[in-house]
């Protein structure tokens, strides 16, 4: 029966445990973290993820006719509404 040689591993094997584990340092690295408030120093407290948020009114029509309309639009009745929107749709837009 042979017996296999097994090789002498060298010092930098990564299986080998170091004589010495990581020891933390005395000194301070500088860094104070992240304060009580969540945010960084520029007051960031996190990326804004998805759409943005759409303005709160849309913007005022340019055209004087559309903005009588728009500014005319919550005080038309139903079917005043239901028939300029179908002008609208049959005009294409």
């Amino acid at each position: 029966m042979r017996r296999s040689r097994k090789k002498p591993r060298s010092p930098g094997a990564f299986n080998e445990v170091p004589p010495e584990g990581l020891e933390q340092s005395r000194f301070s690295s500088g860094n104070a973290g992240v304060g009580e408030s969540g945010g960084s120093k520029s007051g960031n407290k996190g990326a804004g993820f998805g759409p943005p948020t759409p303005p709160a009114t849309p913007p005022k029509p340019t055209d004087p006719e559309l903005a009588a309309v728009v500014a005319a639009w919550p005080d038309l009745p139903p079917a005043i509404r239901a028939g300029i929107a179908a002008m609208v749709r049959a005009a294409g837009g």
